[in-house]
């Protein structure tokens, strides 16, 4: 068997066991718990992750409504629909470098020459969100990369969740009574109604808006955040 080989082969060879190399890599990365080592990399005008470990991403400091939260990228955030987040700031764990761009991937800028650091910028997640460019094309995961001169130090997720009902609280006849997103509301003409409380997964209630009163003949209670309709409770009248 001859053991020569060319020079020309030998190239080729090298690069093939590079080739397999890489897609071993992105292959393990995708499956790893860790969401700053992730395939999103892969997606973003060829930039690398950056594998100095001194220089991850550590931390994100995010404003969602006004509350200012401090998010662990490996962990994500979670927002929902109709929320109005900041990205404040990134950090590594080296102090010594500083972050150059934040990117929410899929954020729809109205601003001249938008130079994708989407940090200080006000985002409706209700309307500023590209469905298109989120992970899964689904509207429900967006990556959040923080980058500099020599790659993206790491990546988070933005998890969007669906506005839900939980439950209402009704006064009828000074009688309190709980009704659940599956459940038809019982009255009669004659009832004196109240709303009590309603309890959503939106923090505060921020921007959720329902009729607080029950006016005769009404069909359903409608439950809203900015132009969604997230939550009807159909009214069942009952005697003349």
């Amino acid at each position: 068997m001859n053991h020569k080989i060319s020079k020309h082969l030998r190239g080729v060879l090298v690069g093939i066991t590079y080739m397999a190399f890489t897609a071993g890599t992105f292959a393990a990365n995708e499956v790893g718990k860790d969401a700053t080592v992730a395939s999103p990399a892969m997606e973003t005008g060829g930039s690398e992750l950056v594998v100095d470990p001194t220089k991850r991403l550590e931390s994100l400091v995010i404003e969602v409504n006004g509350e200012r939260r401090i998010v662990d990228p490996t962990k994500g955030i979670d927002v929902v629909l109709g929320d109005l987040l900041t990205i404040v700031e990134a950090y590594l764990v080296s102090k010594n470098t500083s972050v150059k761009t934040v990117d929410l991937v899929g954020f729809r800028s109205r601003v001249n020459g938008h130079s994708h650091d989407d940090r200080g910028r006000v985002i409706d997640t209700g309307r500023n969100l590209s469905k298109k460019r989120s992970i899964s094309g689904d509207g429900l995961k967006y990556r959040i990369e923080a980058s500099g001169p020599e790659g993206i130090y790491g990546v988070t997720v933005l998890n969007v969740l669906n506005p839900e009902l939980l439950s209402l609280d009704v006064e009828i006849n000074g009688k309190l009574k709980k009704i659940l997103p599956d459940q038809t509301l019982q009255l009669s003409h004659s009832d004196l109604i109240r709303i009590v409380d309603v309890r959503t997964n939106v923090r505060g209630n921020e921007n959720v808006k329902y009729d607080g009163v029950i006016k005769k003949h009404t069909k359903e209670l409608r439950f809203s955040r900015g132009d969604k309709i997230f939550a009807r409770i159909p009214i069942d009248w009952q005697g003349p």
